[in-house]
């Protein structure tokens, strides 16, 4: 299982070598207190790991260091938290690490010179919505199309071997027997 947690929080989840699911997750507006925010992260994480009992976690690590939102932090805690009191391990997964698996590169702003950061972060995303379709992934948002990139990482560094093909090279079309040599 994966989760990209944000206040509308990917979560993927499914068999290696399999097709993932995905959903989002509706943390609470703004408004809402944060203590009712981090007590719905715990709630719904609990939900999704009793009814898909994974094996293994992966969470993307909150992005910014320093200066990373005190609310994102505390997400991942909830999150995270309820993942090990239940047993099941957990592992944070580096959005530079899981860009350069999912996609072939950690694309960055700088890769789309002319753009504003804003609209760099966009077609990042884009990025990573086409290569979840290209595997024949639905995912219905950014936020899910995260958790399924969060996922494959995860299942490519518990299996040492991807979930699902980059491209066609070893595909099976491209193997033909030969009778009777």
């Amino acid at each position: 299982m994966a989760f990209d947690i944000a206040t509308s929080t990917g979560v993927a989840f499914g068999l290696a070598g399999k097709t993932p699911r995905a959903t989002t997750i509706d943390l609470g507006k703004r408004g809402k207190s944060e203590a009712a925010r981090f007590a719905k992260a715990m709630q719904v994480t609990r939900h999704l790991l009793e009814k898909y009992e994974p094996d293994h976690v992966f969470y993307e690590a909150a992005i910014g260091g320093p200066k990373a939102s005190a609310f994102l932090i505390g997400l991942a805690a909830c999150v995270t938290g309820t993942v090990a009191d239940m047993g099941i391990p957990v592992r944070e997964a580096r959005i530079q690490s899981v860009r350069k698996h999912f996609l072939g590169k950690h694309l960055v702003a700088k890769d789309f010179p002319g753009l504003d950061a804003r609209a760099a972060r966009d077609a990042i995303k884009q990025r990573v919505i086409g290569r979840c379709n290209q595997l024949g992934w639905r995912p219905r948002s950014d936020d899910e199309a995260d958790a399924l990139a969060i996922w494959d990482f995860g299942c490519a560094t518990l299996r040492a071997a991807q979930s699902v093909p980059t491209g066609g090279l070893f595909g099976a079309e491209h193997f033909t027997e030969r009778a009777g040599k």
